[in-house]
């Protein structure tokens, strides 16, 4: 079983390479579990990037007005190897967290949590499927007494949960069926 020294250094060596830097120790709001670590590990490099990308913003507006043209700009070459470095930090912690059993309820409570924390931005579901596993979270939160930590997210994705319309779709709409082969469940003469 994996300890949580050996996720908090597992973590801790992920994010080492892409040199991010940690604002102090981490928080312990949600409790000492690992997915509790990753939580507020998540939660800092969320941070991490919105400040990256506002770097990169400033940069690439002065790159325009000196140069007209960003594309040469090793300022922003070096932005975008960290974000990368960042997005491959996070499938690592991903793969970490979901190759952790949880322990406890709580500890899939949290899971949850990355989970949601992880595919906050989404503004939609892929799949009508999706609905399910969401909304389960959802009452998985309610149950425990926990609050969503992606709450503006939440209320668009519950939005799309209680639309009627949403999702609706029929054979005439789908491009994978040829028109000259009857639909599955039509007649067909005989």
């Amino acid at each position: 079983m994996t300890t949580r020294r050996h996720l908090l250094q597992g973590a801790a060596s992920l994010i080492a390479p892409a040199e991010f830097e940690f604002g102090g120790t981490p928080e312990f709001s949600l409790s000492d579990s690992p997915f509790g670590i990753l939580i507020n590990e998540y939660r800092e490099m969320l941070d991490q990037l919105d400040r990256l990308f506002a770097v990169r913003n400033r940069v690439e507006k002065i790159a325009f007005a000196q140069k007209g043209d960003a594309r040469d700009c090793s300022e922003l070459r070096l932005i975008d190897q960290k974000a990368n470095a960042w997005y491959q930090t996070e499938k690592e912690m991903i793969r970490l967290a979901s190759r952790t059993r949880a322990a406890s309820v709580d500890e899939v409570v949290q899971k949850l949590i990355l989970w949601r924390l992880v595919q906050f931005d989404q503004p939609s579901f892929n799949n009508a499927c999706d609905m399910i596993p969401f909304s389960a979270y959802r009452d998985l939160l309610f149950l425990a007494g926990r609050e969503s930590l992606t709450k503006d997210s939440d209320k668009k994705a519950l939005a799309i949960v209680w639309d009627d319309e949403a999702f609706n779709y029929s054979a005439d709409d789908d491009d994978d069926f040829d028109d000259d082969e009857p639909f599955y469940g039509e007649d067909e003469e005989e």
